[in-house]
């Protein structure tokens, strides 16, 4: 008797011992941002799985769809806050809809986990806010990426124009004053115009790019810009030589539509990233779900869920203050390489993750996503001229 009385006290010991945590998750499983959301949201609760089956701490995951539009977004949050009780989150996700909650973050005060979100003007609207960790790059880190392989374009291929064409709201249009100076600095000539977000109307835009003849066509949207860019610069009979793309998701599929032949564009992850926590997170993706993604926000938000459960263990509390001093020191392998957090290059973020070094360059060859730059992860040469045209 003594012996099973003393077993219960063990386990009951045991669970107490467990911290519990009650997160919030607003993501945009709808709207223009869906495929990153949804690929989030699966990183997101692979992670779960897998602290809860540990044991240590025990994640219970509230979730709720910001629309990728702020309109929605407030209101989920604020459920979040009120009905649900939460006071921690993940998501900021589309820069524009993280834009919008801001006020209301500030206003609750959660313990605030930004899985996207880079455009700085949300860093600008979040400064000072001192429970904010932000895993993703800033605008002005995806910059500077994109500037090195546009350099060697310039350097190799006698690359010398550009056209941009950015969406228009936080996430394409903030910061493109600075990057066309950049790309001036090196040796280009840059004709930038933006499109009205969610549109798919290019046509006009594409036919005064024509008249500018650029080597490079470079848009900066997202997932469901992608078809009608290819398309519709092949119809106005614009003929560069290389289309690049920067959405934080390419259309599910794409690779299977013979328009995304040689199209290019930069991502912070591949399947084969051969580093053993991306080798680990790839199986048990594929364990779980059937599939393996391409989506470098579902390892993003795996990150997430297992820093944070790092961070509650270490803290043994359930206390957002204590977990985020416990996050603030943290230091883990991940499937992009090491995180640890420290002030953003503007001083504006105090728990800043990722920075430019996650970022690399692909190209869509015969049907897949091989990376292409630079030359220390390249599997295949880029293609250069690509083949844009109608046949």
């Amino acid at each position: 008797m003594r012996q099973v009385l003393g077993f219960l006290a063990l386990v009951t010991g045991l669970a107490f011992a467990q911290t519990s945590l009650k997160v919030g998750v607003i993501l945009p499983l709808s709207g223009a941002s869906a495929v990153s959301g949804k690929a989030a949201l699966n990183g997101i609760q692979l992670a779960a799985d897998e602290v809860n089956t540990a044991g240590k701490v025990r994640l219970e995951l509230v979730v709720v769809d910001d629309g990728t539009d702020a309109a929605k977004a407030v209101p989920a949050f604020t459920k979040l806050m009120t009905v649900d009780k939460v006071d921690i989150v993940i998501g900021g996700l589309a820069s524009g809809v993280t834009f919008a909650l801001s006020g209301p973050v500030k206003q609750y005060g959660p313990l605030f986990l930004a899985i996207g979100a880079a455009s700085s003007v949300v860093e600008q609207a979040f400064e000072g806010y001192p429970l904010l960790f932000h895993y993703h790059p800033w605008d002005y880190h995806n910059v500077a990426a994109a500037l090195q392989f546009f350099q060697y374009l310039n350097r190799e291929h006698g690359a010398r124009k550009v056209a941009i064409l950015y969406e228009d709201g936080p996430f394409g249009s903030a910061g493109i004053g600075v990057y066309k100076q950049q790309l001036e600095k090196l040796g280009y000539q840059v004709q930038a115009e933006p499109f009205k977000a969610g549109s798919g109307q290019f046509t006009a835009i594409l036919t005064r790019f024509r008249a500018f003849a650029p080597d490079i066509l470079y848009w900066i949207g997202y997932d469901v810009d992608a078809l009608p860019i290819a398309t519709q610069a092949r119809q106005v009979g614009l003929r560069p030589k290389l289309i690049y793309g920067a959405p934080p998701s390419w259309p599910i599929g794409f690779e299977k539509n013979p328009l995304s032949n040689d199209i290019a564009g930069m991502t912070a992850w591949l399947p084969t990233v051969a580093n053993p926590e991306s080798r680990r997170f790839v199986d048990a993706y594929r364990k779980k779900y059937g599939e393996v993604t391409e989506e470098y926000m579902a390892p993003m938000g795996y990150t997430i869920v297992k820093s944070l459960a790092l961070a509650a263990e270490k803290a043994g509390s359930a206390d957002k203050n204590r977990i985020a001093e416990a996050l603030a020191s943290l230091k883990m392998n991940t499937p992009f390489g090491p995180l640890s957090f420290k002030p953003s290059d503007t001083g504006r973020t105090k728990y800043q993750g990722f920075g430019p070094e996650i970022w690399f360059q692909f190209q869509y060859l015969q049907g897949s996503r091989r990376p292409v730059f630079p030359k220390e992860v390249a599997t295949r040469p880029l293609r250069y001229p690509g083949e844009y045209y109608l046949r």
